[in-house]
């Protein structure tokens, strides 16, 4: 396989027809292209321009909240380092707990920028978060979170229609999956499902992601971390391989082993915030000897360094720090010097004149991929959508069975009333509480897919709630349908009434649901639901608008679950219904006029156009503030 650019700077895929063929899926199986069965082939990607990071005089601030002390407090993690990192490398920052390595990949990664000053250059040129420097990199965290209802197969397509959209074809793109897994060593995992691959698998499956776009920068926050001995190889080796090709290569590690340790090109050593070594690892030794810091025969180096950063061995790790500064300050001279009589350096400089067209997949396409990958995780689970299907009819029939006859018969028309009332009760805790934890549970693998340039914001929302609304709608009609009937409700106009109301009352819910969940943590989402369902539900119901105090009705009146309980109560008794049965053995029958009851309850006078404009609207509502409240967290930096 070749590739060249076309006359638009995208890459292009040249192969036979024969290579063609081999790309193909054959009863969902994928077929292995014909030189990758060759032991000694090995993939190499599509050039990309060689990127050296740097960075000067970069700090960070945290600033947490005491709620001992009820202040904030104030603590600077990072103290002005500075550092490169060259394209060809496998650099690793290395460092203590609490010393800062992740503060400072991800300040080079563009994850976090709130709270850190000082200047980040790729090629010399100084980074923004535009687009045009975001495609450069691709940031893979700590946790994979990966979708584990996915196969790596299926993971690896969708990424591949996300990320190169129609920039590639349809055969580069299957050729670019199959290959890439190959080389990670995931061969014999097409069809695993990512919840059964090891931990060193999903390490390699979450670099395999990234690789689709090719980017020229790659940062990995803890890599090795939960990994056995063999797997931390396999991926240390994996990096290298891909430092050697042209990749600037940068990720954290604690505490690798000697053999690891020896495979770094670049190491960046940080104490509490401060730099105290920058350069090849194999010269660290050498390096600390000068100091009169010597490390005990058959020591590890890595340990060694652990202790020195902590420090032992009766270390001044300031001393450290300012030489780290001067050797820095010394080898960027000279560099500068070299790079003036380089006349190479010139186009390096130039961050536009290799990056190829590869662009994400159009909205419309992203809405249709992340639509269907949540099809078939929700099939895949099956089996807590069909417990909630399971729950509305095993209700629906108790309440059935409780009511039963209710609805035509006078003198248990307050039955029917808190039937009326339990059903809007039932849809709005299902519809909501169903929802809640949906952004919790997944946020991190948004942020991570959504930072990496795989997808906007506005296709993901939208596929998660077209996923949504048509199951609780089936739940609330299979519901509606047992109870209704059982309960002996008029089958007439007003049954298409009640199925109006309490269906965009569950939805309005199932919004209120969603806001909860992108606003707040696990535990407060599960707490504030139910709270918020059974205040709502209190007015219309247990208080009559007469009956509640001036400074609350205004709740009365936003309340989109009074104004759809009112709507299902209207839409049974209302309309001039005509006298309900009593029975011949009743000497007073007070209710057999529906208006009687409307009139003691304070239902009189409802506008249902106004009604359903007031539930549609805090669906609206609720929707927008869901799509703000995530798209501020996501680009909260």
């Amino acid at each position: 396989m070749t590739e060249k650019l076309n006359n638009t700077g995208s890459l292009q895929c040249c192969q036979s027809s024969d290579s063609l063929k081999s790309n193909v899926l054959v009863n969902n199986n994928i077929i292995m292209p014909e030189n990758l069965k060759n032991p000694h082939y090995e993939y190499v990607f599509p050039k990309r321009q060689k990127v050296d990071l740097a960075f000067q005089n970069v700090t960070f601030t945290s600033n947490t909240w005491s709620i001992t002390k009820m202040k904030k407090e104030t603590k600077e993690i990072l103290h002005g380092v500075s550092g490169k990192f060259k394209s060809g490398e496998l650099s690793v920052i290395m460092g203590p707990s609490g010393a800062g390595k992740s503060s400072l990949l991800n300040i080079l990664a563009g994850f976090i920028t709130k709270g850190s000053t000082g200047n980040v250059t790729l090629n010399g040129v100084v980074r923004d978060q535009s687009q045009k420097f975001r495609k450069l990199s691709a940031y893979i965290p700590q946790d994979e979170e990966l979708r584990m209802g996915l196969t790596v197969m299926e993971a690896m397509t969708f990424a591949a229609n996300l990320k190169l959209g129609y920039s590639v074809s349809r055969q580069y793109k299957m050729q670019q999956v199959v290959e890439i897994v190959a080389l990670l060593g995931l061969s014999q995992s097409h069809h695993t499902l990512t919840s059964r691959l090891s931990g060193g698998q999903r390490k390699r499956l979450a670099v395999a992601l990234e690789l689709l776009s090719n980017p020229p920068i790659l940062f990995l926050d803890e890599p090795t971390t939960g990994l056995d001995s063999s797997s931390c190889s396999h991926c240390i080796y994996l990096f290298k391989k891909l430092a050697q090709e042209g990749r600037t290569i940068i990720c954290t590690i604690h505490q690798p082993s000697a053999l690891m340790f020896e495979t770094f090109d670049k190491l960046y050593a940080l104490a509490d915030g401060k730099c105290i070594y920058d350069g090849p690892s194999l010269k660290l030794l050498g390096y600390l000897n000068n100091f009169n810091i010597k490390c005990p025969p058959y020591h590890n180096p890595a340990d060694f360094l652990m202790e020195v950063a902590i420090g032992e061995h009766n270390v001044d790790l300031n001393v450290l720090a300012e030489a780290t500064k001067e050797s820095q300050m010394e080898a960027e001279t000279l560099e500068k010097k070299e790079k003036h009589c380089s006349l190479e350096h010139q186009d390096l400089m130039n961050l536009k004149s290799d990056i190829p067209s590869i662009s994400p997949a159009p909205v419309i396409m992203q809405f249709l991929l992340l639509y269907k990958r949540n099809m078939v995780e929700t099939k895949r689970n099956w089996l807590y959508p069909f417990n909630r299907l399971l729950a509305h009819i095993t209700i629906a029939l108790i309440f059935g069975y409780l009511y039963r006859g209710v609805g035509a018969n006078a003198n248990q028309i307050l039955a029917n009333y808190v039937y009326l009332y339990g059903t809007m009760l039932l849809n709005v805790y299902t519809g909501k509480m169903s929802v809640t934890l949906s952004f919790p549970l997944e946020m991190r693998i948004l942020t991570r897919e959504h930072f990496n340039r795989w997808y906007k914001l506005s296709p993901y929302l939208l596929s998660v709630i077209l996923i949504e609304i048509p199951f609780q709608v089936l739940c609330t009609w299979t519901y509606i349908v047992i109870s209704y009937s059982l309960t002996s409700q008029p089958l007439d106009f007003r049954a298409y009434l009640f199925v109006l109301f309490v269906t965009i009352g569950t939805l309005c819910a199932q919004s209120m649901g969603y806001f909860i969940g992108a606003t707040t943590t696990t535990k407060i989402a599960v707490f504030i639901g139910p709270v918020l369902a059974c205040c709502f539900s209190i007015f219309g119901f247990c208080l009559r608008r007469m009956d509640t105090p001036p400074m609350f009705r205004w709740l009365f009146t936003i309340s989109y679950f009074r104004a759809a309980f009112h709507g299902v109560v209207v839409a049974v008794y209302g309309f001039n219904r005509k006298d309900l049965f009593c029975s011949e053995n009743e000497i007073y029958c007070h209710y057999e006029d529906p208006a009687k009851f409307l009139k003691e309850m304070d239902i009189v006078n409802i506008d249902l156009v106004s009604n359903i404009t007031l539930v549609v609207f805090i669906w609206i509502l609720m929707h927008t503030a869901t799509y703000l409240t995530l798209w501020l967290k996501l680009n909260k930096r």
